[in-house]
């Protein structure tokens, strides 16, 4: 246990924060790219548009209206299978970092993935099962999806989200949590800011320091603990 710390209150998503899902997301679409024979953009332009936030009209610009709904449904199905979550990576020193914020207080994982077996598998071959409370994959509805986010963050001065997506940013800042991403997520900071993150790190790593220090910016955005 890391000596004079109170309760901290975490939640962390799975896609950005906890693994790095590029692999996964580019051999997904690249998979659904093919299937409506269409190649689509070069990697780095993908994770431009990706990270800005575009809709998939302007990923697939050439893909026809009946080609793009097939796109989308082909690349979600992709995007969550078991077999390209395989690909996933940990973000350094992923498993140090987790002990730690669970050691300070509460640690739960939250996902937007429907794929409960993938994410399992995920967390058992990294070695980082037991760092979480609770795996916890958040409703679509976006009312259940706040009212869960209230819940996890009730009993408590105040709640650290860690998000890497704007969606999950949005339901957590809307629920009163303290939000921090990371500089290298899924969103650009900019588009992360909009939806009420109020602070950046540029690693997982930086920002366990920041919460062992009681980082100056950690205060600012009103994180007791």
């Amino acid at each position: 246990m890391v000596r004079g710390m109170g309760s901290l209150n975490t939640i962390i998503e799975f896609e950005g924060p906890v693994v790095d899902v590029r692999r996964r997301w580019w051999a997904a679409h690249k998979a659904a790219a093919a299937a409506i024979g269409l190649d689509g953009p070069p990697e780095d332009e993908f994770w431009r548009l990706v990270r800005k936030g575009s809709p998939d009209g302007m990923i697939m610009r050439h893909a026809r209206p009946h080609q793009l709904l097939e796109y989308t449904r082909i690349r979600t199905e992709q995007q969550d299978s078991t077999a390209l979550m395989a690909l996933d990576e940990p973000q350094p020193a992923l498993k140090e970092n987790l002990r730690v914020l669970k050691q300070l207080g509460t640690c739960r994982l939250i996902t937007t993935c429907r794929n409960q077996e993938g994410i399992n598998a995920t967390l058992d071959r990294l070695d980082v099962w037991m760092c979480f409370e609770r795996r916890i994959i958040l409703p679509e509805d976006r009312n259940r999806r706040l009212s869960l986010l209230r819940e996890l963050a009730a009993g408590y001065p105040s709640t650290l989200a860690i998000v890497g997506s704007v969606p999950v940013a949005l339901a957590a800042a809307n629920a009163g949590c303290r939000c921090v991403g990371l500089k290298e997520g899924l969103a650009y900071p900019n588009n992360l800011r909009q939806v009420g993150v109020d602070a950046f790190f540029d690693t997982l790593d930086a920002l366990t320091d920041a919460v062992i220090s009681r980082h100056a910016d950690l205060q600012r955005i009103g994180l007791h603990f």
